[in-house]
């Protein structure tokens, strides 16, 4: 057995300086001195001659898995801190973990992330890893088998930089997978990985209001946050402080992690204030040498600009950031809703009504040709259209559901800038009144009487981002393939659609953020458009029937594609086998982004499904499916 010494065989709270640093929890960090010459957890050295690239990490029925030994002394160097990857459903199955009660709990609240998000094991979604321990039916119990391998083998629950330091050295070193979650939201699979060591940053919560900030060509009110903060403890602080923070869009979507490195949009703000990644100012960051360093448009920063909507897991672990805040501004909400079946609710009727199908695509023109007018008045389109497949007694319906979101606008304001719109619509056969929801603030706008939460998901979708050229000239025949190409998707596949609509470009980012990895194509898009399948990913399903019918799903988004030449989609809400993904989610930024990966992570520890340099590495042993709980490998030749 191994042994760090005696500032590492227990609990260490000494801390060390640190430039920049924000919490309390980033001044415990590891020392040269700690770890020299133990080869289990020490630095790593860059620049590197050469890296020993084994064709694949290192697993756990391998010879060079460490020992329990060696296990136990890395737990005892984290304070106890390490957990065992076992995902709650094993309380169901016969064998060390069944727990009829624990059971019980798990099949009533697995459906919510309040409930994924707080365990440290599962993701979200369990397809990504195969199902590979569904809650089984009580009417069958026997139907279904639980595969713990399938995920992470330890999760490390962090508290302090040194721990991260001391899981990134040790994965480093061992050449094990190593993995990221903060609160679980990831619809591709990059938070999650079969056999991995799991970093899981949910418990670093913070944030410190700094009124009045000077740093760079930046002057005005900042915020310093932790990585794991949600969506709704962001609007408790909002509250508290009287200010504005760019927010995701659910309520439990971690603000600072993923979402933010992936570029990260808001359905209320994003065409006014940017992308989440916009708003960032300095950084705090692990890197995969081990080592904690602060990064800002002067320091590390490559690391800075790679960061910031480069993709997440990739070039280091984010701790805290620095971020811009904004005044309070109100929120006016329009609705606006047309369908083809009746309307059941009458107090909808100033916005809701029922129309032929002749109308309803009209509405559809009419609605999707106003976005650049919205975006470019600061405002931000939402909507679903919805379709119920035709039975033997009825033709297929249609639900057009949509809001435009109008920050900073007063009700009277907003109600004159929809006027023209409802106008429209009237003249189609649409008899919709103007009809606006006004709150006065951003947190009181987003506020949910039931509390925070959402339910999980287990299918799959694809996505598309369409430019603002494609919508800018009703009568062209680029805006004409546009509608047609959803229209299809919807009217011919039968798919639900959903965008968000948004124009977050170079200019309304400011400073620093014009200058990121963030995808280029977000910064020319107005349609963040997401198909979902109707057919279930579940244990259910076979791997055959699941690639059957993404096979049809694509072959519907592959129409948004062909009336976007060129265009990409957002890397946080894709497909995980989106086509050509370098250019698509990072279009230019690709090449400077894999250089700086090559230089950052020689020894190619960040490894997420989609992200930069994913390409060389493969899943085995997945039946043909894009899931992550087997050996990952180097694709050969590689």
């Amino acid at each position: 057995m191994w042994i760090l010494g005696q500032t590492l065989a227990v609990f260490c709270l000494a801390s060390q300086a640190v430039l920049a640093v924000n919490f309390d929890f980033e001044k415990i960090t590891l020392s040269d001195a700690e770890v020299k010459g133990n080869q289990h957890v020490d630095f790593g050295k860059l620049p590197v001659p050469a890296v020993n690239k084994a064709r694949c990490k290192t697993y756990a029925s391998d010879r060079q898995w460490p020992s329990v030994g060696i296990w136990s002394a890395f737990n005892k160097s984290v304070g106890g801190a390490l957990l065992r990857g076992i995902p709650p459903a094993a309380a169901c199955y016969e064998g060390p973990y069944y727990n009829l009660t624990k059971c019980d709990v798990v099949r009533r609240v697995q459906g919510s992330t309040n409930f994924t998000k707080a365990d440290p094991t599962i993701p979200n979604g369990q397809w990504q890893l195969g199902n590979p321990c569904p809650v089984p039916p009580i009417s069958n119990p026997t139907l279904y088998s639980c595969n713990i391998t399938a995920f992470p083998a330890y999760v490390l629950n962090v508290t302090t930089v040194k721990q991260i330091q001391l899981a990134v050295n040790f994965a480093r070193n061992y050449n094990i997978r190593l993995t990221i979650k903060n609160t679980g939201h990831d619809f591709l699979g990059r938070n999650t990985g079969g056999g991995a060591l799991q970093i899981w940053m949910h418990n670093l919560k913070q944030l410190e209001y700094m009124p009045e900030y000077k740093f760079g060509n930046y002057s005005g009110k900042a915020a310093r946050v932790t990585a794991a903060l949600e969506q709704f403890e962001l609007h408790q602080y909002m509250t508290q402080h009287n200010m504005t923070l760019l927010a995701p869009g659910s309520t439990t979507v971690g603000a600072y992690g993923g979402y933010m490195q992936g570029g990260g949009f808001s359905t209320m703000v994003s065409s006014k204030l940017g992308l989440m990644s916009d708003q960032v100012l300095s950084l705090e960051v692990v890197t995969a040498d081990g080592r904690f360093v602060h990064a800002d448009p002067y320091e590390n920063e490559d690391l800075f600009w790679a960061i910031r909507g480069g993709g997440p897991g990739n070039f280091g672990i984010v701790t805290s950031a620095i971020v811009k805040a904004h005044d309070t501004m109100p929120i006016a909400q329009g609705q606006v809703y047309w369908q083809t079946n009746p309307v059941i609710n009458p107090a909808t009727a100033p916005y809701n009504v029922q129309v032929n199908d002749t109308a309803f695509w009209a509405g559809i023109d009419i609605w999707f040709a106003w976005l650049p007018r919205i975006t470019a008045a600061g405002g931000v389109g939402w909507n679903y259209i919805d379709t119920i497949a035709p039975s033997r007694n009825s033709s297929r319906t249609y639900q057009h559901r949509s809001q435009i979101n109008l920050p900073a606008m007063t009700k009277a304001e907003a109600e004159a800038f929809l006027a023209p719109i409802i106008k429209e619509l009237n003249a189609v056969g649409l008899p919709l009144k103007v009809y606006v929801d006004w709150f006065e603030t951003y947190p009181k706008q987003a506020f949910r009487i039931q509390g925070p939460g959402e339910g999980v998901t287990n299918g799959r979708f694809g996505s598309r981002l369409f430019p603002r050229k494609n919508l800018e000239d009703k009568n062209s025949t680029l805006f004409k393939k546009t509608i047609a190409s959803i229209r299809a998707f919807v009217e011919e596949g039968g798919y639900n659609f959903h965008s968000v609509d948004f124009t977050p470009t170079k200019e309304v980012a400011g400073w620093p953020g014009s200058d990121s990895a963030a995808n280029p194509h977000l910064r020319n898009a107005i349609i963040h458009a997401t198909g979902f399948d109707t057919n279930s990913y579940g244990p259910e399903v076979s791997p055959a029937d699941q690639i059957k019918n993404h096979a049809r799903l694509n072959e519907y988004v592959n129409k948004w594609r062909e009336a976007s030449p060129g265009a990409g989609a957002y890397m946080n809400e894709a497909d995980t086998e989106e086509p050509d993904f370098q250019w698509s989610f990072y279009g230019e930024n690709y090449e400077k982004l894999e250089k700086i990966k090559e230089e950052r992570d020689p020894w190619e520890l960040f490894y997420a499904v989609t992200m930069v340099g994913s390409e060389k590495w493969m899943v085995e042993d997945t039946q043909g499916l894009p899931t992550q709980q087997g050996r990952l490998c180097r694709v050969q030749g590689k």
